[in-house]
């Protein structure tokens, strides 16, 4: 089943020029030697480095989380024009403490070296998701259907969403939960027409299957097709409410 948050098959190594601006003529590196995680919300580096070696040279643009795990110090040498946390350092040094974990924001431009006489070894957490102060994440997306009792098993049985129970609010409707902490909910409105245009996109990583297993459903979805690197179809509810089976490049 497809699901509105995706979950990637493996670990995509990012491309090094991902979030990096291309302003001047530096190359700008991984921020660690070894990917672990890359999705949506966040990307987590391994760093290890022996004694006296560097990291690459990079740019970080994201707010993130520093977690030393072994060595004895560590020094970060920073470009005239980085920023963040420690704009205006030139050099910073210090010994390593295993289990400390440092925020910093975005903005450094800077190379790690190992000073220190033990292999140095950090992880390193970047918040590609921040939440800004007083918003939230998103809790329900509305639709409106003309007979939300014909609809309901369209997204039941065809979606895979759950019913929840639902306040009364005077009025038919449903509460359905997507499994990925957003729910959809559906009013009933019998004069509804639905507009041609807005509509809500579930990842996939198989769009073929996912195709396939709508039409012996009895769904109607168009074929897929290519638009800048992403694979996509398109299907409708009972009501004509619009949806989108979006496949993302593999990595």
């Amino acid at each position: 089943m497809f699901s509105p948050v995706h979950q990637p098959r493996g670990i995509p190594v990012p491309d090094p020029s991902d979030d990096v601006s291309t302003d001047d003529e530096r190359q700008f590196g991984d921020v660690g030697t070894r990917c672990l995680i890359d999705n949506d919300q966040v990307r987590v580096w391994e760093l290890r480095l022996d004694p006296g070696a560097s990291s690459d040279l990079h740019h970080h643009t994201h707010d993130y989380v520093m977690v030393q795990v072994d060595g004895d110090r560590i020094a970060a040498d920073f470009e005239p024009d980085s920023g963040g946390t420690f704009a205006g350092a030139t050099q910073l040094d210090g010994a390593v403490e295993p289990g400390a974990a440092i925020y910093a924001r975005a903005g450094g431009k800077e190379r790690a070296v190992n000073i220190g006489q033990q292999a140095f070894h950090e992880v390193i957490v970047e918040v590609k998701a921040p939440r800004r102060p007083g918003v939230r994440a998103v809790q329900h997306v509305s639709f409106n259907v003309v007979d939300f009792e014909a609809a309901l098993p369209f997204y039941t049985d065809v979606l895979g969403l759950m019913a929840v129970p639902r306040p009364d609010f005077g009025f038919p409707g449903a509460w359905l939960d997507t499994g990925n902490g957003v729910q959809i909910h559906l009013i009933e409105d019998p004069s509804f027409v639905a507009p041609s245009g807005p509509h809500l996109a579930f990842e996939t990583d198989d769009i073929a299957a996912e195709v396939a297993r709508l039409r012996e459903l009895g769904i109607e979805v168009t074929d897929p097709f290519e638009l800048n690197g992403m694979r996509q179809a398109f299907f409708h509810d009972p009501s004509g409410n619009q949806f989108e089976l979006n496949q993302p490049p593999r990595p």
